[in-house]
């Protein structure tokens, strides 16, 4: 090959297609429906083929409240398969549950040496006003670059797969990035955090074990330790949201004798924080130290929806609850900020 057709190559970008809004089609009776045709959105943006030789993997067209941990899995095994034969990796995905495939692919796919990034839209593709082309288009972009792990462009922000979190269904940036800096954001030009992963040599790992019988549940005014009793009795492990800094019910209705009993039981508790902003310090208040005391485990600076599937994926590497309780408050995959 000569010098000049290396210059000319164009890398190669795999467009994984899950359904979503930036698929989806308006029926009849006004409501929105899944496309079957991913192809569509090549169609729809030509000016992605001046970017990167595309191939569309259309793994299934759904709307992402239908999206289970099952769906994730494929995906991960998908990418894996085709780690060498590409570039990067696009995910089109719907943004309702964008935020825990997106966490579950960064625990999935460990030590990546190139991009794996998932985009959506607020408005189909097909309407006026759509933002599927620009989020479509900086996916892309970002998938060529030297980004080398799992991130979430939408708007102008990228963010790190376990940082994302969905704020509002009007706006067009619809997503954060939690307790953490963007990875980077997209003007002018696409700028980079100085602490993102680049690519490298690394060897990508695939870690698919999971256990998805995992329950996420609110902490909330009048509730009953009945709750909490039931939902161990029938999971193995369980979130749940506290107050502010990860408080627990203690008065009347005390939680604390239900998570001891299901710590008991082998059924790890793990407490996050109901505030977008912020961490579990469990020991500032008494009645969040009453819980860690009980045995639950902090979930520190991490988002419900990482702090959910990192306990599924925790649970499919281990049931030694030691382990579980040390896996849970270690930094894997830039999820959360450990204390020193």
């Amino acid at each position: 090959m000569h010098v000049r057709d290396l210059v000319l190559q164009k890398p190669r970008v795999l467009l994984v297609t899950t359904g979503g809004t930036i698929t989806m089609l308006r029926g009849a009776n006004g409501s929105l429906y899944p496309c079957e045709d991913a192809g569509m959105l090549l169609e729809r943006i030509p000016e992605l083929n001046t970017l990167a030789d595309i191939d569309i993997l259309p793994l299934t067209s759904v709307d992402s409240s239908d999206i289970t941990p099952a769906v994730w899995l494929t995906i991960a095994r998908a990418i894996f398969q085709r780690i060498k034969e590409y570039d990067g990796f696009v995910v089109t995905h719907g943004t309702d549950t964008l935020c825990y495939t997106a966490a579950a692919l960064s625990f999935m796919l460990q030590e990546l040496s190139k991009p794996v990034i998932i985009t959506g839209s607020q408005v189909p593709l097909e309407e006026i006003g759509s933002d599927g082309r620009a989020n479509l288009i900086n996916a892309v972009r970002v998938a060529i670059s030297d980004l080398a792990e799992v991130a979430v462009v939408f708007g102008s922000l990228i963010i790190r797969g376990t940082r994302a979190k969905k704020t509002s269904v009007f706006d067009m940036q619809a997503f954060i990035s939690v307790n953490d800096v963007p990875l980077g954001t997209i003007g002018l030009a696409i700028k980079f955090s100085s602490f993102a992963k680049t690519r490298s040599r690394r060897k990508p790992l695939l870690r698919t074990a999971i256990n998805e019988n995992v329950a996420l549940i609110p902490v909330y005014p009048g509730m009953k330790p009945c709750i909490i009793e039931y939902i161990a009795g029938c999971h193995d492990g369980i979130v749940l949201e506290g107050y502010g800094a990860g408080n627990i019910p203690t008065g009347e209705k005390s939680l604390i004798p239900a998570i001891s009993q299901a710590v008991a039981r082998n059924v790890p508790v793990v407490v996050c924080t109901q505030c977008i902003v912020g961490s579990t310090e469990m020991e500032l208040y008494q009645v969040g130290r009453a819980a860690l005391e009980a045995g639950a485990i902090p979930a520190m600076d991490m988002t419900p929806e990482a702090t959910l599937v990192k306990l599924m994926w925790v649970l499919g590497q281990t049931d030694d609850m030691g382990s579980i309780d040390s896996m849970m408050q270690k930094c894997f995959v830039g999820e959360l900020h450990e204390v020193s």
